[in-house]
């Protein structure tokens, strides 16, 4: 009995020894975890302003601290879309899902990937996939992007439903709306697609292709009057831009 009552503080000792290293762990993972997530956040506000470079170096440094963090090489794939550096956009894609299997976000940008390459069959699979998990917080951009991929391929058909679907979850969805806008266009149906780019251009006032793309409907439509009225807004007030080019262009016939 002697020889356990000694023994005890000893396994108690052991034991709060174990205790104390298992803190420290984990009191160091939430200090790494802390710290990847204001190296995220600053990337974040690094993308905003377009310092891409600087961007990547704050992603870069997050995955220091925290190697298996899913959102971090999605991010990374972002940049390295919008910097058309294709390749490397997708391996970064391919890790975070390596990581994280279920990440529909991910499979959304996967998807946006490959309709900027024009792989838009293989775009499809992975909106379908995305939309296939009920956890997806914003399904409105997949339908929307699932309707772009179907609209390249020719199916209009496809392409309405799916836009219509994301304007049924979000119904101010600039690009659901604009992206409507050119199937009824491509279908000749100019009044339709005008009340459509009316309605991306109204909501989203900086979006200059819905704005000339209004002005092209209205006239198509026979509402020359509207039309110049829409295209010289444009050029009043953007001065400048490939969709000011168009509008001048326009405005020539229209005059």
């Amino acid at each position: 009995m002697r020889c356990i009552k000694r023994f005890l503080p000893a396994l108690f000792m052991v034991f709060s020894v174990l205790l104390l290293s298992s803190c420290a762990h984990l009191f160091d993972k939430s200090q790494d975890q802390e710290k990847a997530r204001i190296y995220m956040q600053l990337a974040a506000d690094q993308f905003a302003q377009k310092e891409y470079s600087k961007a990547t170096e704050s992603i870069q440094q997050a995955l220091r601290f925290t190697p298996d963090y899913p959102s971090a090489y999605n991010h990374l794939g972002i940049i390295y879309m919008e910097t058309k550096r294709y390749v490397k956009s997708e391996e970064a894609f391919k890790k975070a899902l390596q990581l994280q299997n279920n990440f529909p976000e991910v499979e959304n940008n996967m998807g946006v990937l490959m309709n900027r390459q024009e792989k838009y069959k293989e775009a499809i699979a992975y909106f379908e996939k995305a939309l296939a998990n009920e956890g997806y917080s914003t399904p409105e951009n997949a339908l929307t992007n699932l309707g772009f991929a179907h609209f390249k391929l020719g199916n209009n058909t496809k392409a309405k439903i799916y836009h219509q679907k994301a304007l049924d979850v979000t119904p101010q969805f600039c690009l659901a709306n604009k992206n409507m806008g050119d199937v009824y266009a491509r279908e000749k149906s100019f009044d339709r697609a005008a009340d459509y780019f009316k309605k991306a251009a109204t909501t989203c006032p900086l979006y200059q292709e819905s704005q000339y793309k209004l002005g092209l409907a209205l006239m198509k439509s026979g509402q020359r009057g509207m039309a110049k009225n829409q295209l010289e807004k444009l050029v009043e007030r953007y001065k400048e831009g490939p969709y000011v080019d168009r509008s001048q262009e326009v405005l020539k016939y229209l005059n």
